[in-house]
């Protein structure tokens, strides 16, 4: 049996509040202001309702760009590493200010950049070892960058590509 839909398919007035929408976007993991808003203004909620969702949801502490950030910083550092250049265009797409990114990435250990890019590329190195050492590095080299790790970060690991195994 088939419902019918009313003429127009969708319905312009959104389904119930802006703020149960929030919470139930909330649902799967943590989100910046700008991603909820984005979210609401998709399921036609006015700026008025939006701004009161944002709010209710700010004072009960369900929503927090700083605390945000850092949840995105950890989940890239422990399931996909990026180099900061990365993160902080991931972070700029979500809508965090600049100054939130700048505070959650000065707060990290300058030396663990290179650790990262040397997690980054311990599961696909396996596959490049068979490669002569030129065309190694520049596997590397390529994988590295498109994951947003700085140039020197870059040349640290190609210095010393395999020195993670020895070190843990």
């Amino acid at each position: 049996m088939r419902q019918r839909r009313g003429s127009g398919g969708r319905s312009a007035a959104p389904q119930g509040s802006a703020y149960d929408a929030a919470v139930r976007y909330l649902g799967p993991r943590p989100r910046s202001v700008s991603e909820i808003r984005r979210h609401l203004r998709t399921k036609r909620f006015d700026d008025p309702a939006i701004d009161q969702a944002v709010d209710q949801l700010r004072a009960q502490r369900y929503i927090d760009d700083e605390a945000f950030a850092r949840y995105w910083v950890e989940q890239r550092d422990r399931f996909r590493p990026k180099g900061e250049r990365a993160i902080v265009s991931e972070l700029l797409q979500k809508g965090v200010a600049r100054d939130v990114i700048e505070v959650v990435t000065g707060d990290r250990d300058p030396d663990s950049e290179v650790k990262r890019a040397r997690e980054a590329i311990r599961r696909p190195i396996t596959r490049w070892l068979t490669l002569s050492e030129p065309d190694r590095k520049r596997k590397i080299h390529q994988y590295l960058a498109q994951r947003g790790f700085s140039y020197d970060t870059i040349e640290e690991v190609l210095a010393h590509p395999q020195e993670e195994a020895e070190e843990g």
